[in-house]
C-alpha cells in the first residue's frame, strides 16, 4: 500500500508536532505534506512568545515534513477575488519572503483557503510552473495544468492500494486529533510518500 498525507492550516505556532511525531514513531518512513499559512495573525499571543523555539522544532523535522503555501493569511476566502497582478506582485513575493526569512524550504505548490480561488490565481500558477491542490468533492473547481487531488479524507473509511489522505491540523471533523485512531489502524508496512509524488498534469493534447 502506498500513501501520502496532507494537512491544511499548519503554521509554526499551530503545528501539532506532538501528534505527527506519534505517527513518525509508528512508521519510521512516515512523511507528511503540510499546507502552511505563511502570514498568521495572532489570535492567542501565548504561542507567539515562543515562536522562535517552535520554529526550531519544525526545522528539526524537515527530513520528513514538506511545507506548501496555503493562501497568504488564510483570512476568509482571500483568493476567491484575487486578481492577476495582486497574486503575482504581492501574494507570491510575500510568501517567498516569509518562508525565506524563517529559513524554511517550501514546495512550488499552492492551496487556496476553503478551496476558493479566482481564474487569475490559476493562470498565475500555470505561468510560474507551480501546481495547485484541488478538491475532488468539487468537480467544477478551476484547476491549474499541474494539480494534486486527494482520494480520502482522514475521517473516511481508509482502504485501497493508494491512499492520498487529506485532513486538517485542528478545528474540523477531519483534524489530526479527531482522526488519530483511524490513522493508527493503517497497516505497519505502508510505503509513505509526499503529495508531490502524486502531482498530475492535464493532457493538453486532447
Amino acid at each position: 500500500m502506498k500513501a501520502c498525507l496532507d494537512l491544511h492550516d499548519f503554521s509554526i505556532v499551530n503545528n501539532r508536532l506532538d501528534l505527527l511525531k506519534r505517527l513518525k514513531a509508528k512508521w519510521p518512513n512516515f512523511k507528511v505534506s503540510l499546507f502552511t499559512i505563511p502570514v498568521l495573525t495572532p489570535e492567542d499571543i501565548g504561542p507567539y512568545l515562543i515562536r522562535k523555539e517552535l520554529l526550531e522544532q519544525v526545522k528539526e523535522c524537515l527530513d520528513w515534513i514538506q511545507i506548501i503555501p496555503h493562501g497568504m493569511t488564510h483570512h476568509g476566502s482571500e483568493m476567491k477575488y484575487c486578481n492577476y497582478e495582486m497574486f503575482k506582485n504581492f501574494v507570491i513575493p510575500t510568501i517567498k519572503e516569509t518562508f525565506e526569512k524563517d529559513g524554511l524550504p517550501y514546495e512550488k505548490g499552492f492551496c487556496a483557503p476553503h478551496w476558493r480561488w479566482s481564474e487569475a490565481v490559476v493562470r498565475n500558477l500555470d505561468a510560474m510552473g507551480w501546481w495547485g491542490a484541488i478538491d475532488p468533492r468539487q468537480p467544477n473547481m478551476l484547476s491549474p495544468k499541474r494539480f494534486y487531488k486527494y482520494s480520502h479524507a482522514i475521517d473516511d473509511e481508509l482502504d485501497g492500494e493508494v491512499l492520498k489522505l487529506h485532513g486538517h491540523v485542528y478545528g474540523t471533523s477531519n483534524d489530526l486529533g479527531a482522526c488519530m485512531a483511524n490513522l493508527l489502524r493503517l497497516p505497519d508496512d505502508i510505503d509513505w510518500h509526499f503529495v508531490t509524488d502524486f502531482v498530475e498534469e492535464h493532457d493538453t493534447t486532447l
